[in-house]
């Protein structure tokens, strides 16, 4: 990875010198949908992969929320329901069942 990277961290493109700190990273975090191969890792600074790693956490938290939406989406498009005054209502049984029409 070094010398793809000709010696410089991928994040502030400074030359590595021989006291830095040098760490592995993910180019694309694997909890943000990532792999492990060469291709998808770098070195950088520790202090960059600090820095990065404070965006990572915001790519991992919108990744893990479209996976939930997607999940989400999916169940809803395998139930059976239709529209009832612009809500979406499950129907059960030959019903209509809306927990927006229930009352507490």
């Amino acid at each position: 990875m070094l010398k793809r990277q000709e010696g410089k961290c991928n994040w502030c493109q400074l030359t590595f010198l021989e006291d830095d700190v040098i760490e592995d990273d993910h180019i694309i975090a694997r909890k943000a949908g990532g792999n492990n191969s060469l291709n998808n890792r770098q070195l950088l600074h520790k202090h960059c992969h600090d820095e990065k790693t404070r965006d990572d956490l915001k790519a991992i938290k919108a990744y893990k929320q479209e996976k939930e939406w997607q999940k989400l989406t999916k169940w809803f498009d395998n139930q059976n329901w239709e529209w009832v005054d612009d809500i979406p209502t499950l129907v059960v049984g030959g019903r209509s069942f809306s927990p927006l029409s229930r009352r507490l």
